[in-house]
C-alpha cells in the first residue's frame, strides 16, 4: 500500500519501504490491510485518502508494543516515521518489540524461525488470487497437478512463470538422454572436462609473445 508521500508524489527516499513494513507487521497481526478491511470494495480513490487522512485503527490482536511500532512506522509525516529519523534500521531494530531477537544470529541465518512454511505446498494458484497481498482464495488441485509440484516444488514461483518456463522448454537440455538411456556428454559429471577453447585474444598475445622473443634473441 504506497505511503502518504507517494500518494501526493512528494520527494522520498527510504521513507515508503519503512511504511510498507508497518502495513506488513499491521497485517500479520490483524489479517488485513490497515487502511482496507478484508473483502472491501472500494474505488482506490477512497483508499488513497484513508492513506492520507485517516488513522489506523487498532483490535484487541494487537499488543501495546505491537500498537506502538505499528503507529511510529505508519505516521503521515515521514519526518516523524521510525526509521527516518537519521539512523535508519537501527531504529527499528532497537524498537522494544525486538527485544528478544539477536538480530547479528538472525542475520547469519542461525536464528530458529518461529514457522517454517512447507516448500512443497501451494498457497495460491494464480498470482492474480492474491488482492492486495490480503486474500488468498481457495485453490483445487487435480492428479496432474499434485504430480507436477512434486517435480517442480519451489513455493514461490507463480503458475503463470512457471508454465512460461515449461512452454518455453528452458529446462529440456538438462533433461534429454541419449538414444541408449546415458546422459549426454556435456551432462556426465564423470567424464573431464573439454580444454578450453582458445580464441582471438589468445592467439593475437601469443604471437606478439613469439614476436618479442625473436626479436629479444636476435638482439
Amino acid at each position: 500500500m504506497p505511503s502518504p508521500e507517494v500518494i501526493q508524489n512528494e520527494a522520498y527516499s527510504f521513507s515508503p519501504d519503512w511504511w510498507g513494513l508497518g502495513c506488513l507487521v499491521f497485517e500479520m497481526i490483524q489479517g488485513q490491510s490497515p487502511f482496507r478491511r478484508r473483502k472491501e470494495r472500494v474505488k482506490r480513490e477512497e483508499v488513497d485518502r484513508r492513506v492520507r487522512e485517516d488513522p489506523e485503527e487498532y483490535s484487541d490482536k494487537f499488543s501495546e508494543e505491537a500498537k506502538d511500532i505499528c503507529r511510529q512506522l505508519l505516521a503521515k509525516d515521514p519526518k516523524a516515521r521510525l526509521g527516518c529519523q537519521g539512523r535508519g534500521g537501527v531504529e527499528v531494530k532497537a524498537h522494544i518489540i525486538f527485544k528478544n531477537i539477536n538480530f547479528k544470529r538472525l542475520e547469519a541465518g542461525i536464528l530458529e524461525p518461529p514457522f517454517s512454511p512447507d516448500p512443497r505446498a501451494v498457497y495460491c494458484k494464480d498470482v492474480l488470487d492474491i488482492e492486495q497481498f490480503s486474500t488468498v482464495k481457495g485453490v483445487n488441485l487435480d492428479p496432474t497437478d499434485d504430480d507436477f509440484y512434486h517435480k517442480f516444488v519451489t513455493g514461490s514461483v507463480s503458475i503463470p512463470w512457471q508454465n512460461e518456463m515449461i512452454e518455453m522448454e528452458c529446462f529440456k537440455e538438462i533433461n534429454v538422454y541419449e538414444t541408449d538411456g546415458l546422459l549426454c556428454s556435456d551432462l556426465d559429471v564423470n567424464r573431464p572436462n573439454p580444454p578450453p577453447k582458445r580464441g582471438f585474444f589468445y592467439r593475437l598475445f601469443r604471437r606478439e609473445a613469439s614476436s618479442l622473443c625473436l626479436c629479444f634473441f636476435s638482439g
